[in-house]
């Protein structure tokens, strides 16, 4: 299941991404060569870039390669630090738990009112499942991390590593 989870979120982010930057080629294209515009094509490439963020925001966390402040961590010992991330991981999942519910809150409301964007008329909601799709998928990949931890597949030893 996780294979398949790691191909879809390399996909859809990969793909969002080309297709965005397709369209925005296309649409400097028609704006300054042709003296025209095409009316969609700013509003999908705003939608593809929130669908690849969010699913992205999960790919990062498979691959640990999310910002983060190490000072705290660093500054103690391997089973503190250990610790300390494990902490970390939790709040992580918390939000994560917390934005899932919220957004999916939202896409019921905003499934309910059946409001369209504006060019393209699809419906909203569709943009927004972008946000609890993505955290939860983070949430998974980020509870998957804190097994790696107490399993020991992290090195805790060196105050740069986790």
């Amino acid at each position: 299941m996780l294979k398949i989870i790691d191909k879809l979120e390399e996909f859809i982010s990969a793909s969002c991404l080309a297709v965005m930057a397709v369209i925005i080629a296309v649409q400097v294209f028609q704006r300054y060569v042709l003296q025209s515009s095409l009316d969609w094509s700013e509003e999908l490439a705003r939608y593809l870039f929130i669908w690849s963020v969010y699913v992205g925001c999960s790919y990062a966390t498979k691959k640990d390669r999310h910002l983060e402040v190490t000072i705290l961590r660093s500054s103690f010992g391997p089973t503190v630090a250990k610790f300390v991330t494990i902490i970390a991981y939790i709040c992580t999942i918390a939000f994560c738990i917390c934005t899932t519910v919220w957004g999916f809150q939202m896409v019921d409301f905003l499934a309910g009112t059946g409001q369209k964007t504006p060019a393209l008329e699809i419906q909203m909601y569709w943009v927004f499942l972008s946000v609890p799709v993505g955290m939860c998928l983070m949430a998974i990949r980020t509870a998957l991390r804190i097994v790696s931890i107490i399993r020991g597949e992290v090195d805790f030893s060196s105050p740069a590593c986790k």
